[in-house]
C-alpha cells in the first residue's frame, strides 16, 4: 500500500463531553462523468489530435478518419439499390402478365410459380440492397466522432496519421461541472455518519473554498487493503476549480 493510499484513511474524532461531535476525513475529487471516446471503424485519423487538457464542448468534433473508402461504398451500395429496383420492376411486370396469360390458358400453372418466386426474390434483393446502403452510411457517418459531454480531454491515445482498428480507445473525455469526492472512514465512523447528512468539505490547495454538500453514498464492503469504508459526496463545481485527483478535507457533525 502507497504512501497516498494510507493517507487517504486518515479520519479523526473530536471528541466533546465523552462522546464524538465530529469527523474529519480526508478524500479525492473524480469526475462524475465520463466518456471512453472509442473507433467505430477501422481507417486513418485524418485530423489533428487534440491535446490533453483541452477542453471540449458536447457536440463538437473529436475526431475525422480518412472518409473516402466509405463514401465510395455508399456510392455503390446506392448503384446496387437502383438496380435491384429496376430488376424488381421487371420481375413484377413479368409476373402481372403471366397472370393475365394463365387466365386465357395460354400459360401452364408451373410457369406462374416460376415467375412469382422471381419476383419474390427481387423483392428480397431491394430489402438486402436497402441493408447494405444502411450499413455503408452508418459505417461512413462514424468516420467522424463527436462528443456526448462537455468536458476535457484527460487521455489521448492516438497521432494524426495513424492506422486504428474499430474499437480502439481514442481519447477519454471528463466533465468536471459535477466531481465526487472519494473518502475512506474507519468502523469507529460509520455509527456517526448516515447517508443525507451534511458534510462541509474544502481544498488546502484552494483557501477559502468552502463547500456543504450531503453524503450521497456510504458503501456496505470493506476496503480489506485499506481497512476502511469508501463514502462518497457530490459537488458542484461549474467554475471547475477543483480538478479531478485533487485532495480534500471534510467534516461531519456527528449524529444526535
Amino acid at each position: 500500500m502507497n504512501i497516498f493510499a494510507r493517507w487517504l484513511v486518515i479520519s479523526t474524532c473530536i471528541f466533546g463531553s465523552g462522546r464524538a461531535l465530529a469527523v474529519d476525513l480526508i478524500g479525492h475529487a473524480t469526475a462524475e462523468q465520463f466518456q471512453n471516446v472509442v473507433a467505430q471503424v477501422s481507417g486513418m485519423v485524418e485530423s489533428p489530435p487534440l491535446q490533453i487538457g483541452e477542453q471540449v464542448t458536447q457536440g463538437q468534433s473529436l475526431l475525422q478518419i480518412d472518409d473516402s473508402d466509405f463514401a465510395l461504398d455508399v456510392r455503390s451500395a446506392k448503384a446496387h439499390l437502383v438496380l435491384a429496383k429496376a430488376e424488381l420492376t421487371i420481375k413484377n411486370s413479368a409476373y402481372t402478365r403471366y397472370t393475365a396469360l394463365l387466365k386465357k390458358n395460354s400459360l401452364s400453372q408451373h410457369e406462374l410459380d416460376i415467375a412469382l418466386a422471381e419476383l419474390q426474390t427481387a423483392r428480397a434483393n431491394v430489402q438486402l440492397a436497402q441493408i447494405d446502403l444502411e450499413k455503408a452510411q452508418d459505417a461512413l457517418q462514424h468516420t467522424r466522432i463527436n462528443a456526448d459531454i462537455s468536458g476535457y480531454i484527460v487521455n489521448r491515445q492516438i497521432e494524426q496519421g495513424s492506422w486504428v482498428e474499430k474499437g480502439t480507445l481514442i481519447y477519454s473525455v471528463a466533465s468536471i461541472d459535477q466531481l465526487i469526492v472519494r473518502f475512506l472512514a474507519s468502523e469507529y465512523d460509520l455509527h456517526n455518519i448516515a447517508i443525507g447528512q451534511e458534510i462541509t468539505l474544502w481544498c488546502e490547495a484552494l483557501p477559502g473554498s468552502k463547500i456543504t454538500a450531503k453524503i450521497k453514498r456510504i458503501g456496505i464492503n470493506l476496503d480489506e487493503n485499506l481497512m476502511a469504508y469508501p463514502v462518497e459526496v457530490e459537488i458542484d463545481n461549474h467554475n471547475g476549480a477543483i480538478k479531478p485527483g485533487m485532495s480534500l478535507h471534510a467534516t461531519v457533525q456527528t449524529k444526535e
